[in-house]
């Protein structure tokens, strides 16, 4: 029985019970709007893996709309940080012009595109510029990350400072982990981008958290 990419599907379903529930149950301010965005992309990620892996789909394109989804995960991220943090401005938008840069590019690339390897844990892909597009993916969530550390730093209120640390937590325990799987164990590299989004799962549940109380 070919079980390749379950726990996708079960990471989807509890990331979608975490959407409805925050849209029915958040504040809607403009921090928890651009949060949900973010969910909603983790959700995509891990449902576009199950139909890859699990269904079968493993067409160019539906490649492509797997990499679009999380090509825009870090530099959302970026964004709502430095919205949440008081720090946004007219230019942080320039921030998602790298984002643009490999959707574009991958669209005319489309056909370079492919799934190496499935498993029941983790996809492998094969596309080009990978180290180029490594750098681009981890520079918006380093920077999220500090920017938030900052901010809890910096923080005087005990219920910002509360959420603050909330959504810090929820990139250090992610992101963290996985910079020290990636200097010691090889294979995470080869499905980086697979295994990101399975550990975000632990960003997407401090995301939900941060939504429900962030109230104002």
């Amino acid at each position: 029985m070919n079980l390749d990419g379950i726990i996708s599907l079960l990471i989807a379903c509890i990331e979608l019970v975490f959407i409805v529930n925050a849209l029915i149950f958040s504040k809607k301010n403009l921090v928890n709007k651009f949060t949900i965005a973010i969910l909603i992309l983790l959700f995509g990620y891990q449902f576009f893996e199950f139909l890859i892996c699990f269904v079968g789909l493993k067409s160019q394109f539906v490649i492509y709309l797997a990499f679009v989804d999380i090509t825009l995960l870090p530099p959302l991220g970026l964004y709502t940080s430095l919205l949440f943090a008081g720090k946004l401005r007219n230019y942080h938008k320039l921030i998602f012009i790298p984002a643009l840069f490999f959707v574009v590019l991958y669209a005319f690339l489309i056909g370079q595109l492919a799934v190496t390897k499935c498993t029941v844990l983790y996809a492998s892909y094969h596309y080009p510029l990978g180290n180029l597009y490594a750098t681009f993916y981890y520079l918006p969530i380093i920077g999220s990350m500090i920017i938030l550390n900052k901010k809890w730093g910096f923080e005087t209120d005990p219920k910002k400072k509360m959420l603050t640390r909330t959504h810090f937590f929820g990139y250090a325990f992610t992101f963290i982990p996985a910079m020290i799987f990636a200097i010691f164990f090889p294979i995470f590299i080869t499905a980086v981008e697979s295994l990101l989004c399975k550990m975000a799962f632990v960003l997407a549940t401090f995301l939900f958290v941060f939504i429900l109380k962030n109230k104002d």
